[in-house]
């Protein structure tokens, strides 16, 4: 008895459609975005959920994790953005192991800025090229120096400033009772006084 024989004939278009899907079988799965839903919770748990949801194998340090949350997960990510957002705020990384595995690492820390500066600086000549206009500085040891014991002392001694007695037009013993020459030869109405780096009010 001659075996029966099946012959199967594909049309151009089942061939192209084959064709087409070629080039995918190469991708792997975290080239694609899924539907993702994990409530906010302990770190271990969210990734876990995510590894068993996307079919990853995830290699984690359990001292990396411990004690730690995350915000949780909702919408369409593929694997890696996923996952960098699961971890976001844990101060760690996702690095890629290849064949669909991943890792966490601890994420490198920014060196940290100190500023320290002194905006008025010394009261030198050349200083006017970076602070526009006149000014002094006068500092602690001046007042040692010059024996003054107010500040109605150290301003009569600037040069185009006056600071005469108060005479009862302002709330503070130097409010509005101080000339600068070029702004108000008598009454400082146009300038702030600060003490203590708060403005020292015109009036009661």
């Amino acid at each position: 008895m001659t075996p029966l024989r099946v012959f199967r004939k594909t049309t151009p278009l089942v061939n192209a459609i084959r064709l087409s899907l070629l080039p995918l079988a190469g991708l792997s799965f975290s080239a694609f975005a899924a539907q993702v839903d994990i409530a906010p919770g302990s770190l271990d748990k969210a990734l876990n959920q995510y590894a068993a949801h996307s079919g990853i194998t995830l290699s984690v340090d359990a001292s990396l994790t411990r004690g730690k949350q995350s915000n949780g997960l909702h919408g369409d990510y593929d694997v890696e953005s996923g996952l960098q957002q699961l971890l976001d705020g844990s101060g760690l990384q996702v690095k890629p192991l290849g064949n669909n595995s991943w890792t966490l690492e601890p994420a490198p820390k920014e060196d940290a800025l100190t500023v320290v500066g002194d905006w008025l600086g010394d009261a030198r000549e050349n200083d006017v090229f970076e602070h526009a206009g006149a000014r002094d500085v006068i500092r602690r040891e001046d007042f040692a120096k010059t024996g003054a014991t107010t500040m109605r002392e150290v301003l009569n001694r600037i040069p185009g400033v006056s600071a005469p007695e108060n005479n009862g037009t302002g709330s503070h013993d130097l409010a509005m009772n101080f000339g600068i020459r070029g702004l108000n030869p008598r009454l400082a109405s146009r300038s702030t006084v600060l003490m203590d780096g708060i403005p020292v009010p015109f009036a009661p």
